[in-house]
């Protein structure tokens, strides 16, 4: 059975309540990430694709890449030139505080990286 035509995503808007009270509006673009999570119920689901068995286990990130995205996770890498993405990576990323001290409201997922392909 053929799939049927589906709408294509040209850009994602997120309108984020900080937890001072200010607003931002984020742009996300679908070209250079093809998941967003924006839940912690979204995130426990997101976490089992790189779990064993699933259908991204083993899947790894560049450090470059890896420090692009999550820049304020140095610590999680250290001094590795990839790291291994597992549910622990996951849940780690999800709840480590960005320089501003708050908790990330949402995780993309790079489509740039050939090893995480």
């Amino acid at each position: 059975m053929p799939i049927a035509p589906r709408p294509r995503i040209t850009g994602i808007t997120l309108d984020v309540l900080m937890p001072d009270g200010t607003a931002r509006t984020l742009a996300i673009d679908p070209n250079t990430s093809d998941a967003l999570v924006w839940s912690d119920r979204a995130v426990q689901v997101f976490r089992k694709f790189y779990d064993r068995g699933g259908p991204a286990e083993g899947k790894r990130m560049t450090r470059e890449d890896f420090l692009q995205h999550f820049p304020q996770a140095a610590s999680l890498i250290g001094d590795q030139p990839d790291i291994l993405i597992s549910p622990g990576v996951v849940d780690q990323l999800w709840t480590l505080p960005k320089p501003d001290g708050t908790a990330p409201a949402f995780l993309c997922k790079s489509t740039m990286n050939p090893i995480n392909g």
